[in-house]
């Protein structure tokens, strides 16, 4: 017998409590008035009678109660000797990697055979049950001791698109031991690929006495190419101005020469040849994708194969459209920061844009929900009614951006924004040090994105608005000034944002136009405005989309798989919020809005790197389930056995149910006694 949580034992100091209540708080005597005491000669009076315990059994039961309820805390417990299998019976799961590298070669099918030969081997006794783990572990079968039911299962088996993972099956081993409460076999059919290994050798543990072992089909790695990668935009506005950056490498590969092309449609646009080193990575780049309007399936691919042609791809979608228009804003007086607006937005890798510039009072009687976002390039005060269609067409989703020069609202709120302006301060060289961008997040779209925020250095303030910004969630500061006022500002209104920039874009009341950081911020600060490049375009097989927002519900979307193949059933195509990707190819979703996009799933390229598991590691693994058993000979087999602890801490709970109600009794007894007494 044990303890499993022996410091509760320290509660032991609590049996002081009846002997308190028994001991020192039964002496008591009323007090008796009398004139005077100086007559009476001093003595002391025993009092070892008061020192005497009354009630010795109710003393006992309180005792008693209190020792119990340590002890339940404490969770007692008795070790007894479980049976885990007898007569030579065995409880086996077969796990087969039915990974992406299993494709390779006739490896799965070597799997599957080894599998079944080893099913065909089960004893009358023997129950067995079949799992992959190509991804998450799958259950294929129940645990059955019918070998043409596992049979049939094994063969019926297809190698998928995923990564495997040893960890993922080492999980599968020890709760299927735990659930069953015995001893299991686990037997592992795999290509023993060392990206499988976790990054902690803990995570690969088996249950004690589970008997692990593991046929791999390869010892040696192969050499193998892969496309590693491909950076491309989502979305082209301009074929001629498309960036298309592929990343080629070679797993235990010697120097070569390989021929990478550029597919569109099934159709080779382009190709180039490129050198990779050994065991190395090469970058290829492509300038140009001449695809059509509309949506495009797209792949790199590298010409002639290898051993693993599976990988010599690498798919991903590009939707042909042209530049939206956007809606500019600026003073009467204003004509820079039109012009370095247009020249930045002109001069981006992808012109997404068109810009309309206009003034406050010729802009009255447009329609913002026509422009893909607004830039208010410090207006001044706006008409009533274009300040009512901005900030209707911002609660609606659209985005704005604010910038802030001499005709800023000192002492009053940025419209749209309702940011108030505290006052608008210029730099007196003289007097003052010139304002720089000096804390900035970089997690921020318009400052982080593609490493730009190093390029703030450089950018001099020597004009800024003083923002008031409350310090609630719906703001997000995203630079402030080296005083610690608010530069860039972001605030959500409704289902859009205003940004708010407490400086002028006209080459005055700063330099940042004429700094190298202007391109990229106005492009990143467009783009994320716009919403180009907002949606993924490639996925990992594994990985998960979202299918409808929270006020989309009931509306269907459809999920097309390759084959032009319906993925989710009539009741999941109204219901499910998520879609995850089971394996390569192109899937077309057609969302709730009625927007259609084309998401583009390769496998992920771990898989594509063949290198083992060393032996050793193999026989660690294995030994990882060696736990001390108790065998004993029996006809026909052996008879294993293993300790398993039993917990008695409901059965005090019971004991101490049983002795409050004693005490209870009891102690009204005494109670009534001592009334009456005192009568």
């Amino acid at each position: 017998m044990g303890l499993l949580a022996p410091w509760f034992l320290a509660g032991a100091a609590l049996l002081g409590l009846p002997v308190y209540i028994h001991l020192l708080q039964q002496y008591r005597q009323t007090p008796v008035r009398f004139s005077s005491l100086m007559f009476f000669e001093k003595r002391t009076q025993s009092s070892i009678k008061h020192r005497r315990l009354k009630y010795i059994l109710l003393f006992t039961l309180r005792c008693l109660f209190i020792a119990l309820l340590i002890l339940a805390f404490a969770r007692p417990y008795i070790r007894s000797t479980v049976v885990a299998k007898a007569t030579g019976a065995r409880t086996i799961v077969f796990a087969i990697d039915n990974s992406f590298s299993m494709r390779q070669g006739d490896r799965f099918a070597h799997a599957k055979q080894s599998a079944l030969e080893e099913i065909g081997k089960m004893g009358p006794a023997d129950r067995g049950q079949i799992v992959t783990f190509g991804g998450p572990a799958r259950l294929i079968t129940d645990m059955t001791p019918d070998k043409p039911t596992l049979q049939a299962a094994v063969t019926a088996m297809e190698p998928g698109d995923d990564l495997s993972s040893y960890a993922e099956i080492s999980r599968v081993f020890r709760s299927t031991a735990e659930s069953l409460k015995t001893d299991i076999e686990a037997q592992v059919f795999t290509d023993a690929q060392a990206s499988s290994l976790p990054a902690a050798f803990s995570d690969l543990k088996v249950a004690d006495g589970t008997k692990l072992v593991v046929h791999p089909f390869s010892d040696q790695p192969i050499p193998n190419w892969t496309v590693e990668t491909v950076d491309a935009p989502s979305r082209v506005f301009d074929t001629k101005k498309v960036r298309t950056l592929a990343t080629v490498v070679g797993f235990n590969t010697p120097e070569a020469t390989k021929k990478v092309s550029l597919v569109a449609k099934d159709k080779v646009v382009e190709s180039k040849e490129v050198k990779i080193p050994a065991n190395g990575r090469a970058t290829v780049e492509f300038l140009t994708l001449d695809v059509p309007y509309g949506l495009t399936k797209c792949e790199i691919r590298i010409e002639g194969g290898d051993t693993f042609p599976n990988d010599d791809h690498w798919f991903f979608s590009v939707e042909r459209a042209d530049p939206k228009p956007a809606l500019l804003i600026h003073g009467d007086n204003d004509n820079n920061s039109g012009l370095y607006l247009r020249t930045a937005m002109e001069s981006a890798t992808d012109a997404a844009f068109t810009l309309d510039s206009r003034t406050p009072s010729t802009a009255t009687n447009l329609d913002p929900a026509k422009f893909a976002f607004t830039i208010l390039s410090d207006p001044g005060p706006l008409p009533q009614k274009l300040e009512e269609a901005l900030t209707k067409y911002v609660e609606g989703g659209g985005s704005i951006l604010i910038s802030l020069g001499r005709n800023a609202p000192r002492g009053r709120s940025v419209a749209v924004a309702g940011i108030p302006v505290l006052d608008l301060h210029t730099i007196a060289a003289e007097n003052e040090s010139v304002q720089t961008a000096a804390q900035l997040d970089t997690s921020y779209p318009a400052i982080g994105s593609g490493g730009t925020a190093k390029g703030w250095d450089g950018v001099e303030i020597f004009q800024f608005a003083k923002l008031q910004v409350p310090d609630s969630p719906e703001y997000r500061v995203a630079a402030r000034l080296a005083n610690g006022l608010p530069l860039l500002v972001d605030k959500k209104v409704g289902e859009g944002h205003v940004i708010v920039f407490a400086s002028a874009f006209d080459n005055v009341a700063n330099n940042l136009p004429i700094q190298p950081v202007w391109l990229p911020f106005v492009e990143q600060t467009t783009h994320f405005m716009g919403g180009v490049g907002a949606g993924r375009g490639t996925y990992k097989v594994g990985s998960f989309v979202d299918l409808r927002s929270t006020k989309e519900k009931n509306i269907p979307v459809e999920v097309i798989g390759p084959g032009d193949k319906r993925l989710l059933s009539l009741s999941e195509s109204s219901k499910a919020t998520t879609f995850q990707f089971p394996g390569e190819g192109f899937y077309s979703i057609r969302r709730a809005n009625g927007r259609e996009e084309l998401a583009a799933v390769n496998a992920d390229r771990r898989e594509s790197d063949f290198a083992t598991v060393t032996r050793e590691t193999l026989d660690l693994w294995k030994n990882t389930g060696i736990a001390p058993t108790k065998a004993s000979g029996a006809a026909g087999g052996t008879s294993n056995t293993r300790d398993d602890n039993t917990e008695l801490w409901w059965w005090v709970l019971a004991l101490l149910a049983a002795l409050a109600v004693a005490e209870s009794i009891l102690g009204n007894r005494h109670l009534s006694a001592g009334s009456k007494e005192a009568a």
